[in-house]
């Protein structure tokens, strides 16, 4: 992961997210976003790895799922001590493990994992294929990779673009779909089934603000303060922007490690 996103996510932002997305989760959909990935991939007693785990909220679905155990991994030190404490909370501190790591190779042997996760997190990672790779040396043999991620259209970025990056405060690296799944062949993997969902989350993501613009609006103004609030309209407004316009296009990713 990217030595730039390692403290991105201040408390303001970790608020806000939670509010929109619920508590636990710092992308879209929720529990049901999880279920909609793992849909068709076998959990029951697998060992799951999940890169960019937040605040362990997606953790805690995968073990409703039937999931083993879960170790996440995280770059940001709040959000692993946030999520740590969220884990203890919930009493499920022997079953999910939330690690701080330093970007770079994975802290782990070959073939130790049955399933890598990641929802929304990949898109900070600046060298996919190094990301690929340390995926498909962690995974077992007929092991598979079960994630969301956010994409980019062909070209160069519009300044709608560039304006939303500026209004997240994040450091963004996408590619496209298709140079994902060149990615992930090239590192070694088969059964690459990739699936734009760009359609679904734009007519989420005009809800979401609908949301912060109603129901959301007392409890943002009093957690957020009017200039924080202002922002994270804006910001939204220009998320749905680069949807509409296709420029930014979250999606699927299956694939699999070869037996």
């Amino acid at each position: 992961m990217s030595d730039n996103a390692t403290e991105e996510y201040d408390g303001r932002m970790l608020t806000l997210l939670q509010m929109v997305w619920g508590e636990g989760f710092l992308s879209p959909g929720g529990p049901q976003a999880v279920r909609e990935i793992m849909s068709g991939v076998a959990l029951e007693g697998k060992r799951v790895l999940d890169i960019g785990c937040g605040l362990g909220g997606l953790d805690q679905v995968l073990l409703t799922l039937g999931a083993a155990h879960v170790t996440g991994l995280d770059v940001a030190g709040l959000i692993v001590e946030m999520g740590q404490e969220r884990i203890r909370r919930a009493g499920l501190a022997n079953r999910i493990e939330i690690k701080l790591v330093e970007p770079g190779p994975l802290p782990f042997a070959d073939n130790s994992f049955d399933i890598v996760f990641g929802k929304d997190a990949w898109l900070h990672i600046p060298d996919k294929a190094a990301h690929f790779a340390e995926i498909h040396r962690v995974l077992k043999p007929g092991g598979r990779i079960a994630a969301g991620d956010w994409m980019k259209s062909p070209g160069p970025y519009s300044r709608d673009m560039e304006y939303f990056f500026e209004m997240e405060g994040l450091t963004y690296h996408l590619v496209t779909l298709a140079e994902y799944g060149t990615l992930l062949h090239a590192a070694g993997f088969v059964d690459v089934k990739l699936e734009d969902i760009t359609e679904i989350y734009r007519r989420e993501a005009q809800d979401e603000l609908a949301r912060m613009k109603g129901e959301l609006a007392p409890v943002m103004l009093a957690e957020l303060g009017e200039a924080g609030n202002a922002h994270f309209l804006e910001d939204w407004r220009s998320l749905t922007v680069v949807l509409d316009k296709g420029e930014l296009r979250p999606a699927r990713i299956w694939a699999t490690k070869p037996a």
